[in-house]
């Protein structure tokens, strides 16, 4: 057993409510283990001290005082019984209440949206006929160009109206587009390191960073004086600067396969952005309930449940973080292939003689390099070969036996 079980197991030691093998196993692991021991002593130092108390006579009237709560306490566990369903039915249709209350606001509040989408450019045009000399909506979400007595003005002009066309037009200009665009691009150049040294300085001149970088060196066909480079590299630009850096790469390099995506994210956002609202809308609603718990039951109950809301609170932020990251950031997946310049000059060509000796030479040369590898792949496999042909050598001299036998 290990500490934990034993310390368990010490107050029913000393109350000698233990069995003969429980309580050997006890006394065994008090004698080895120190933590055990001084625990076991504390309470028996604490029992000692219980034990020697003085008795005292209760005061006169004692007796009848607490017979007379006793009974008091009786009648009202039985009031209180009833009333217990009446509290927690109360915080269960409360939580209900709630519940309902954030989801009819999410409903209207997205039916709002959808309904400010559609007559944006006609709230606009009325405003602009209305009170050609207001200020910009801009301006008034911001506080430029405008004061308060001029605000007031218009509002007491336009009515409600114009109130909720502010609105709607202060919402939709809150709301920015989410497009994430990427690209995946393979080129090829004849510079490699000239080429990335200049790619590097233009996206960190856009901006931008190198988010990956590799590269490997190859040799030509075999040719060891001749090296060759290809790379991988991952760049991130501002989404305002992505088309710039595609048309850059293709006038730089010689561009043979491209495949550029643009991915509009805006509905997936705000609803995203809707259900933190909602959440935290929610997650207020039950800390102040929190607040409220009468009993240990209420309070884990609600702190489950705003642990749950948490939680999906935080994951819902990090897939908002990503998008916005992904939606200012534009990423281009680059491959790029080093090739070597092509050498068009015509050499002189010799005459059949030596052209003819050239090969012959050439052939010769050959069936000494096939020889010498077979030479070479021979000596290489004798450690296999000679336990090969020795087996076979004795299984050959015992077949011919059998044979003969036979």
């Amino acid at each position: 057993m290990n500490c934990n079980e034993i310390k368990d197991m010490l107050s029913l030691y000393i109350d000698g409510e233990l069995d003969e093998n429980e309580k050997k196993t006890v006394e065994e692991h008090v004698g080895i283990c120190e933590s055990c021991r001084n625990e076991l002593e504390q309470y028996q130092k604490i029992i000692n001290v219980l034990q020697n108390l003085i008795e005292e006579e209760p005061p006169k009237g004692y007796c009848k005082r607490l017979h007379e709560k006793l009974l008091k306490a009786k009648q009202q566990k039985k009031i209180s019984a009833r009333s217990k369903w009446v509290k927690y039915g109360s915080i269960a249709a409360a939580f209900v209440l709630v519940v309902s209350v954030i989801y009819v606001s999410s409903n209207l509040r997205m039916g709002s949206s959808v309904k400010n989408e559609n007559s944006v450019a006609y709230d606009r045009d009325m405003q602009a006929t209305e009170s050609p000399a207001a200020p910009s909506e801009g301006a008034e979400m911001y506080g430029l160009g405008t004061n308060d007595s001029k605000i007031e003005e218009q509002e007491s002009a336009s009515g409600g109206n114009n109130t909720l066309m502010k609105a709607s037009l202060s919402i939709e200009e809150e709301r920015k587009i989410k497009i994430i665009k990427s690209g995946k691009i393979t080129t090829q150049t004849e510079g490699y390191d000239l080429f990335i040294n200049n790619l590097i300085s233009k996206v960190e001149g856009l901006g931008g960073y190198i988010e990956q970088n590799n590269t490997d060196v190859n040799n030509w066909y075999g040719d060891r004086d001749k090296k060759i480079k290809s790379g991988y590299l991952k760049l991130r630009v501002p989404d305002e600067y992505f088309e710039e850096l595609v048309i850059y790469l293709e006038t730089e390099s010689d561009v043979y396969q491209k495949n550029v995506t643009s991915t509009d994210m805006t509905k997936e956002y705000y609803e995203k952005d809707n259900r933190v609202k909602n959440l935290e809308l929610q997650e207020t609603h039950l800390r102040e309930l929190f607040a409220n718990a009468k009993t240990v039951e209420e309070t884990l109950l609600i702190e489950n449940e705003l642990r749950r809301v948490r939680t999906e609170i935080d994951a819902l932020n990090i897939n908002l973080s990503d998008i916005d990251d992904r939606a200012s950031m534009s990423t281009i997946s680059l491959e790029v292939q080093e090739v070597l310049k092509a050498n068009l000059s015509m050499s002189d060509r010799d005459n059949v003689w030596e052209r003819a000796k050239e090969g012959f030479v050439n052939t010769i040369n050959g069936i000494v390099d096939v020889t010498e590898n077979i030479i070479i792949s021979l000596i290489s496999v004798t450690p296999i070969l000679v336990p090969a042909l020795i087996i076979l050598v004795i299984v050959w001299i015992k077949l011919r036996k059998n044979k003969t036998k036979s």
